[in-house]
Formats: structure tokens, sequence, C-alpha cells
């Protein structure tokens, strides 16, 4: 009895082991294109309406450990670029976090590799927020998606 429970759990861990998504540093650097942006709204994934002015937002995650993040806003024809973001980067388990020091984290995200060879950055919120107002708190608990495209 002690044999197949040992066989049991060794197969459990196996599984998890191999089903499990490593993220390696070769596999995020890069140039990377905004190609979809929205969120979830209980388990209903809500597409954001961007158009290609907004879709040229993008990472540039580099082997040297900097991150720029190029924010885009405005209609086509008028398009509106922010300030680069400049940032480091670290991979945690199966996230990536911008940060610029030890206290000051800019962004962490979920990664996920998908089948046609994007990315997907959802948002990361380890403790959920509690609030007296139920409206910010769904805001604040809201989980954020971006699905990005190697360009190179």
């Amino acid at each position: 009895m002690m044999k197949k429970r040992l066989l049991f759990s060794s197969a459990l861990v196996f599984a998890s082991l191999v089903s499990a998504q490593k993220l390696k540093k070769e596999d995020v650097i890069g140039f990377w294109k905004l190609k979809e942006s929205g969120f979830y709204e209980g388990k209903k994934k809500v597409v954001k309406d961007f158009d290609n002015c907004r879709l040229m937002r993008n990472y540039a995650i580099r082997e040297d450990g900097f991150a720029v993040y190029n924010y885009i806003e405005g209609q086509v024809g008028d398009c509106i670029p922010s300030e680069p973001r400049l940032s480091f980067w670290k991979i945690i388990d199966n996230r990536i976090q911008f940060f610029v020091d030890d206290k000051t984290i800019l962004e962490e995200v979920i990664v996920t590799f998908n089948k046609d060879n994007t990315m997907t950055f959802s948002s990361y919120i380890p403790v959920p927020v509690k609030d007296n107002d139920p409206e910010l708190e769904k805001i604040l608990n809201t989980v954020h998606y971006n699905i990005v495209e190697s360009v190179y």
C-alpha cells in the first residue's frame, strides 16, 4: 500500500513539473508589439477596441536587464507617444517584474506563452484589495491582459 502511495505521489509530482510552464530569459527577450488588450469580467474576456495607433504600444525587453515600454494614445493620424518608460526587469517564477529599484515596482505581470507564438501579460494581484467602496474594490481587483507578438 505504501509503495502505491509513493508511486502515485511521484507520478503526480512529475506530471505537474512536465505541465508547468517554465519562463526563461531567452523566451522573453525581444521587441514585443501589442496585438490585443482587455480585461476579465468574472470569467468573461472583454477585448478593448483599439485602433492601429494604440496597437503601436510595445515592449523592448533587453538582454542586459533593461526594458523600455512605449505607450501610444490618440487616433489614427494623430498618434501621441508618451515618454518611453525605462525600467529594469527580472523573472520571478512565471512572472516578469518591471522595476526601478528594490522599492519601486512599476508593473508585474503573469506571462503565458500562446500557441500562436504570442505572449499574454496578465495582471498579477498577489493579495486582492479590500475596500468599503465595492466599485473601487472591483476596479482594483480587475485582471487586465495584453497579448504581445514578437516583432524580432
